[in-house]
């Protein structure tokens, strides 16, 4: 009769059934958290400690001849000295293991590893088990191109961020412009770019905000935080920057500046309808007007109710010039929508709003020295504060090492189909 396979190859038969005996010393740790006269009842927490050893024991009484097999002190001798053996076989046979970053069993043979080649490791108390892995993993791929931008490419692979990377261009090294990576004929600049500018050793490292990271125990929620399961939702702390400053100060060239840069990208369509992109990030316009007709005035003339008359939508577009970024962050569906709690604020110059067939997109910038924690809320104003569009998401901390890119991409099509 064919045996009933798992996928991973245990067979379920009672005929191949191998039952197994073995003895194990357990550490536990128990602690009791209880409040008197306030919990009906007491919530006792336990955590166990164990270490398996495995080995294959050789069969050795094969060796022994029949005639010494009825004496029962030899076979318990035999049976342990299999055992011992089978031990030792199978820590020789596992030493290769132990150049494997991902078979290597504790944090200290890690550390053995990364020293064996000249590998300097982030910071313990900042760095998981799993990040020291990849670290040591894409060690020899990162010394081959170490220095470049794809040395950069490979440290965000070991931090699991998705980034950009940009020249950047100036003409007074006081202002500068990012720039995809330009490759052009002697004296060429990038299109857009007179022959006064020039490429700086300054470049951008862009972080794109498209995960939703866990802090806590428990399930995940909408925005920032589920308080049933005690977990709190991040887009961004402060503190994943770390980790990655730290790898990025043992790559790049002599006098290069890294510039770091955190990009928010909320997109939906003109229609109102919620579009949630990676992230966790929720977008939805709340007053859209593009057929508003406006009189071609410096000053729109208004009716009584304030409804403006023009020839065409890019006077709509272009009074939308004021951001706000709050720590509210309430569900974007709930009528009424509003930055509930404003924090941030700033002005959008209507020059960097760029119009195409397919969308409408604004962009400003959220420099260095605006510092904020847990911003959940965005909000975009007409120049008389009519607020026209909202966007909600997990938890984003912006502290004075970085900048915050916002690129808020309005569609003309509808994107709930």
């Amino acid at each position: 009769m064919a045996d009933w396979n798992l996928d991973d190859g245990y067979t379920l038969d009672a005929s191949s059934a191998i039952h197994i005996e073995g003895e194990m010393d357990v550490a536990l740790d128990l602690s009791i958290i209880s409040r008197p006269f306030d919990d009906l009842e007491v919530l006792m927490e336990l955590e166990a400690t164990m270490d398996f050893q495995h080995a294959v024991a050789l069969d050795l009484l094969r060796l022994i001849p029949d005639m010494y097999k009825k004496s029962q002190i030899l076979l318990d001798y035999v049976d342990e000295v299999e055992l011992e053996t089978g031990i030792w076989h199978t820590s020789v046979r596992d030493m290769v293991n132990l150049s494997n970053p991902n078979k290597v069993g504790s944090r200290a043979y890690l550390k053995h590893l990364a020293s064996l080649i000249g590998l300097k490791l982030l910071p313990e108390d900042e760095s998981t088990e799993a990040e020291i892995r990849r670290s040591i993993a894409q060690a020899i791929d990162w010394y081959k191109v170490k220095g470049t931008y794809e040395s950069v490419n490979i440290i965000s692979l070991i931090e699991q961020f998705t980034v950009n990377i940009y020249d950047m261009y100036t003409n007074d090294y006081v202002t500068f412009t990012l720039v995809d990576w330009f490759v052009g004929e002697e004296d060429e600049n990038p299109t857009g770019f007179d022959s006064t500018y020039y490429k700086s050793p300054h470049f951008g490292l862009e972080v794109v905000l498209d995960t939703v990271y866990s802090v806590g125990t428990g399930g995940s929620g909408a925005t920032g935080s589920d308080s049933d399961s005690g977990v709190s939702l991040y887009l961004w702390q402060a503190s994943y920057l770390d980790n990655l400053f730290f790898a990025l100060e043992q790559t790049r060239p002599v006098h290069t500046v890294p510039h770091y840069i955190l990009l928010l990208s909320p997109k939906t369509d003109e229609f109102g309808n919620v579009i949630q992109t990676d992230g966790n990030i929720q977008t939805k316009v709340i007053y859209w007007e593009t057929t508003t007709r406006y009189f071609d005035e410096a000053s729109p003339w208004s009716f009584d109710d304030a409804v403006n008359f023009d020839t065409s939508e890019e006077a709509f577009i272009a009074s939308i010039t004021k951001w706000e970024l709050g720590t509210g962050g309430i569900d974007i569906n709930t009528s009424g929508w509003t930055v509930e709690d404003p924090a941030l604020t700033g002005a959008i110059d209507p020059s960097e709003t760029v119009v195409t067939e397919e969308k409408i997109t604004f962009n400003f910038i959220v420099p260095k020295s605006a510092v904020q924690n847990g911003i959940t809320e965005l909000g975009l104003y007409t120049s008389s504060d009519t607020l026209v569009l909202g966007s909600v998401f997990p938890s984003l901390d912006k502290d004075s090492r970085v900048e915050l890119r916002v690129a808020v991409s309005v569609y003309k099509s509808d994107l709930s189909s």
